[in-house]
């Protein structure tokens, strides 16, 4: 099962294709690991180039039978870009550690796989490496083989997921009850989002799927292809990022001289220049004088609502003694209130587990969870604060008439309907014969009643 995440987010697809190679019959090949009668899998993400010009296969070789390609960089030889994978220029510029997405990718670097639209020479060095076509017409590319007789090929099509959209693909389905992993990040009040109950039941499930799988009578043990699903799931995740940072250092790869500026464009420069100065003045003054400002008083704000919240907490929960009841159980309010005081001292915790985000790649998904739960549990109490106010407003806007709806449709309910029913039970109700005289007296008697009971709630009304 392949899940993504979200959002109100798009869900990547995976389209298979399974492609003849052309075949030259009168060519060898010597010292090949792949075999002829093997199935080489190549992952190729769908928005990469269709055009016809000459360029460089980047990605990973997972197996001899499996190739993810991660980017395809147009008008650059692939001896350069092996020397600048070397060098570290390709990979330049990272705004995070690119170990980290090399490591849940399963490699240590990027590696050159091959070609596109052009035919591998005769003395061509890896003799693994594979070259592609592409047309603009076609939605795959074919590839060419050396083989005798030729291999089977099946291109896996995929859509890339968006990490800035917090996209991605994962064996598991995305769990929102889940407890802070950070271990220097403990919380004086647990999630208030997290129903207990909700969670005993989860874990009795699991329990119970547990036994279930160990009740199973065929077991096999998983293939090659089966053990490298996640680690291609990964791939796919931080292709994006990885395609990204290879296309901003491709001009690097044949960066020449710049030739001097003319007069209309130092003009244009001096211009520039002047604007950026101007902006730079308004940046220091935002930065330097007022943010520093506006933040203490917002530390202020926050470390006084704190306090707050946390004597209202403390007396909401304290108790006479410790089989007594509290506050927050005797009273839907009071507990309404201690609910809302936990998520508001729930949640600079949780935002600053949020700001770590930002040290990482956002193809790590370790923290999308948190992320969702934070706004999720925000949005919930937004909408609470937003209806309420648009149901006070209006109530206050239309008193008389809403009032007025309220006192018919109560009257009719419990005054008028019950009258009418007593009146038809005095009678031969549905055709029964009672005591008339019984029945007159007990109808009158409760009508009396009803009638004083109208009287009196009208008293109390006006």
């Amino acid at each position: 099962m392949v899940s993504s995440t979200l959002d109100p987010l798009s869900t990547a697809s995976l389209q298979e294709s399974s492609c003849d190679v052309e075949d030259p019959s009168d060519a060898e090949q010597d010292g090949i690991m792949i075999t002829a009668n093997g199935l080489l899998r190549i992952f190729w993400p769908s928005d990469l180039p269709r055009s016809k010009e000459q360029g460089t296969i980047l990605g990973w070789r997972n197996s001899d039978l499996d190739i993810f390609v991660v980017s395809i960089l147009q008008g650059v030889e692939p001896r350069r870009v092996e020397d600048a994978i070397h060098v570290g220029t390709l990979c330049r510029g990272a705004p995070h550690p690119l170990g980290q997405l090399l490591q849940l990718c399963g490699h240590s670097t990027i590696q050159v796989l091959g070609s596109t639209n052009i035919a591998p020479p005769d003395d061509y060095c890896d003799p693994r490496w594979v070259f592609a076509f592409t047309d603009p017409a076609s939605s795959f590319p074919s590839f060419y083989s050396r083989d005798n007789p030729p291999m089977a090929t099946q291109v896996v099509m995929f859509d890339r997921p968006s990490s800035s959209r917090m996209q991605y693909m994962s064996l598991i389905p995305i769990s929102l009850a889940l407890s802070d992993k950070s271990s220097d990040n403990i919380n004086a009040f647990p999630d208030p989002s997290v129903d207990e109950e909700a969670q005993n039941e989860k874990l009795r499930k699991a329990k119970l799927i547990n036994k279930i799988g160990l009740h199973t009578v065929i077991r096999h043990q998983p293939t090659r292809n089966e053990m490298l699903l996640p680690v291609i799931l990964n791939q796919i995740n931080c292709s994006s990022e990885m395609a990204e940072l290879m296309t901003k250092n491709a001009p690097l790869l044949g960066a020449r001289a710049k030739r001097s500026l003319s007069v209309g464009e130092r003009v244009v420069e001096s211009a520039s220049t002047l604007w950026d100065y101007f902006f730079t003045i308004v940046s220091h003054f935002l930065t330097v004088w007022l943010y520093p400002v506006v933040t203490l008083g917002f530390a202020i704000g926050l470390i006084s609502h704190r306090i707050i919240a946390e004597v209202i907490l403390r007396v909401l929960e304290w108790r006479f003694h410790p089989d007594s009841w509290a506050l927050k159980d005797v009273l839907a309010t009071a507990q309404q209130v201690d609910i809302r005081l936990q998520q508001f001292c729930y949640w600079p915790n949780q935002y600053l587990t949020l700001r770590k985000r930002k040290d990482e790649w956002d193809s790590v998904t370790d923290r999308h969870p948190d992320y969702i739960r934070f706004y999720n549990s925000l949005w919930l109490v937004i909408n609470d604060v937003i209806i309420g106010i648009a149901i006070g407003f209006y109530i206050i806007d239309n008193a008389e008439w809403v009032a007025f709806q309220i006192n018919t449709i109560l009257s009719g309910w419990t005054v008028e309907g019950l009258r009418n029913m007593i009146v038809w039970l005095t009678d031969a109700p549905a055709g029964l014969k009672l005591n008339n005289e019984l029945a007159v007296f007990l109808g009158r008697l409760f009508i009396w009643v009803i009638d004083y009971w109208k009287g009196g709630s009208f008293l109390i009304w006006v």
